[in-house]
């Protein structure tokens, strides 16, 4: 059997990468999985153990960057459990390629908490193709705060003041959402989509796909077994 193409898009929240990622999948005439962060994070992941729920700290908890100042920016810190999921949700990814079933999926490549060298070490053997999905952060800025909150907010776990909470949160994660995900300057695609339309971002991907195997996972291998 011959194993089936990874496509990771990673991108932070107004990318767009969730958009190009169901998009892709319509035009393909091939089989192609779809699964994605929002996803996994919001319906996978029990929601108390969650960055806004009352067990974080023992799950996915959004902590300031300067404990001298609790009310200014923050990130995110992994508890083992937390780790421990992100690497089951990647162990699916290799499985799909494994069973020779070709998947698509959007992504949050993280290095601190250690996302992105957890996916590299269980995709090994496998073909990935990297996108990277980067307008500027002003774009960014201006995508989530037009973006309407439609998600149903489990109010009985969270409280009745769930959605401000939540706004608030995400507002003072996003400066350390964008400096971590891109940190990693390493892709086999970069796309700006404040000038790329989801449709393009598909012909492009698509485009790159038929150049033949991404090599982006691979130059990171070495590059990180360099520095170890």
């Amino acid at each position: 059997m011959s194993l089936g193409q990874i496509v990771v898009v990673n991108g932070t929240s107004g990318s767009g990468k969730s958009t190009a990622c169901e998009l892709f999948q319509k035009r393909q005439q091939d089989y192609w999985l779809l699964y994605g962060i929002d996803h996994f994070l919001a319906q996978t992941l029990p929601a108390r153990f969650g960055h806004h729920g009352p067990l974080a700290a023992e799950g996915i908890e959004a902590i300031p960057l300067d404990p001298a100042r609790p009310e200014g920016p923050l990130r995110w810190r992994f508890a083992p459990r937390a780790m421990a999921a992100f690497g089951a949700f990647h162990e699916w990814m290799a499985a799909s390629s494994q069973q020779g079933l070709n998947v698509i999926f959007d992504h949050l490549l993280m290095t601190d908490p250690p996302v992105l060298q957890d996916l590299l070490r269980r995709t090994e053997g496998l073909p990935v193709l990297l996108v990277t999905l980067k307008p500027p952060f002003e774009v960014l800025e201006r995508r989530v705060a037009e973006r309407a909150m439609t998600k149903r907010m489990p109010t009985d776990l969270l409280g009745e003041d769930a959605v401000a909470r939540i706004v608030d949160r995400l507002s003072r994660l996003r400066p350390w959402f964008f400096e971590e995900v891109y940190r990693n300057s390493e892709s086999d695609l970069v796309i700006d989509t404040s000038v790329h339309s989801p449709d393009q971002v598909c012909a492009l991907v698509e485009a790159r796909l038929a150049e033949g195997p991404g090599t982006a996972f691979d130059r990171l291998r070495k590059g990180l077994a360099g520095a170890g």
